[in-house]
């Protein structure tokens, strides 16, 4: 094993036993993994992620609350529930064996991210609620998330292709980025089952990632209440967590359409201050997420398809991966 996967692996455990007296508490623990082997043969664009969440649900003297009155009063008056998370990613061309760069594909990309998100719920007229939520991301791209080495590893356990381009890969750069979401959703009783759904905004604004966007949201099945969320969209956080409100057991289909219109991606547009490879993006792109959850006593398992148009002009194909996630009630 080299020191950079010893490195991040010494890393996880010892995060994990800082993080453990804090688990211990209340809230929903979910780990999330990412691969687009899942759903697809290739190995390309967005290879692989794996993300850990940690949300609880807070009092009105949480120190959380406090920063609600920094923001604007139409954004998130108050938090519910607060959620802590990490996440690690990596990026690849199509053509991951060519030791050349490979100019009209996209870059080679590491990336660590943590940081924690605000929920806010709020009942309006009839049978309408809304979600918000609030996100800081904090992180790096570059060589110092040892992508390269993880994925030589994996694909030489797996006994996959070798990737050999990584020497083209962007260079260190820290990553420091927000995030707003908000989604109105109508409730319906359809007999012993129940349907939501409705639009949804959201905007990100950081040198990770600068856009904004729109879409809609559905679910319907039963013990919805019960639900703890559905998986991420990459970095995007096209999906959302909650602590349930009625734990319980039920199931879910949950669907969502969404259009971004993307002013900068660092993934794309190559670091920031220094030289590096990248592609010409594309400003609109769009994403689908299609998926089914299973909740019983303290667990809850989802699968879904995600499905994202081209992100810049040179690509053949679009892109898609499956995400699995698993969540535990503390």
């Amino acid at each position: 094993m080299n020191r950079g996967i010893g490195d991040f692996i010494r890393g996880v455990a010892i995060g994990c036993l800082l993080a453990t007296p804090a688990f211990a508490g209340s809230g929903v623990v979910t780990l999330q993994v990412d691969n687009d082997g899942m759903v697809s043969s290739d190995d390309d664009h967005y290879t692989s992620g794996v993300e850990l969440h940690w949300t609880r649900a807070v009092s009105p003297q949480h120190w959380s609350q406090r920063i609600t009155h920094g923001l604007p009063g139409v954004w998130l008056g108050s938090v519910d529930a607060i959620s802590y998370h990490l996440s690690y990613r990596m990026y690849t061309p199509v053509e991951v064996e060519r030791r050349d760069l490979i100019e009209d594909d996209r870059p080679y990309a590491g990336l660590i991210l943590g940081g924690l998100a605000l929920y806010g719920r709020e009942p309006l007229s009839g049978a309408w609620h809304r979600e918000e939520a609030f996100q800081l991301d904090l992180g790096v791209v570059g060589p110092a998330t040892s992508a390269d080495s993880v994925q030589r590893e994996v694909h030489r356990f797996t006994n996959s292709q070798r990737p050999r381009g990584w020497s083209h890969q962007l260079g260190n750069e820290p990553i420091l980025n927000l995030g707003y979401r908000r989604h109105w959703w109508q409730s319906h009783s359809l007999g012993d089952l129940e349907m939501q759904h409705g639009p949804g905004v959201s905007a990100s604004l950081g040198n990770l990632l600068a856009q904004a966007g729109g879409g809609y949201g559905l679910r319907f099945g039963r013990g919805l209440d019960a639900s703890m969320g559905w998986p991420s969209l990459s970095i995007e956080r096209g999906g959302y967590r909650q602590v349930a409100t009625s734990p319980g057991s039920g199931w879910n289909l949950f669907a969502a359409l969404q259009g971004r219109y993307v002013a900068h991606n660092l993934l794309l547009d190559g670091n920031t201050v220094r030289d590096s490879h990248s592609v010409d993006r594309r400003e609109w792109v769009g994403d689908a997420v299609v998926g089914v959850a299973l909740t019983w006593e303290r667990w809850e398992v989802s699968l879904a398809h995600v499905w994202r148009s081209k992100e810049f002009e040179e690509q053949v194909n679009s892109t898609v991966h499956g995400a699995l996630s698993l969540s535990y009630r503390l």
